[in-house]
């Protein structure tokens, strides 16, 4: 799957209380996104997080807040919000 891996952030956030402590990175060839998640046996689970973003992503960033940003090749910075 991945072709470049592009680190993130653990989410410390408000608006999304599922993700927190979750650990988000992604790959800027594919767009896919995955997370990381404490196995509760001292280790780690990764998983995909979401497919089909169409993004190159190229960093991530993190507010005053614990909200989440992915930043696109192309210059966007997109917030990382709930499910509608």
């Amino acid at each position: 799957y991945g072709i470049s891996i592009t680190g993130g952030y653990v989410y410390r956030g408000a608006a999304i209380p599922a993700l927190q402590g979750v650990y988000l990175f992604g790959d800027f060839g594919s767009g896919l996104i995955w997370s990381i998640v404490p196995d509760g046996s001292g280790g780690f689970d990764s998983q995909l997080f979401l497919t089909g973003t169409g993004l190159s992503i190229s960093s991530f960033g993190e507010d005053e807040s614990g909200e989440l940003y992915i930043v696109n090749y192309n210059g966007n910075l997109l917030r990382v919000v709930p499910a509608s």
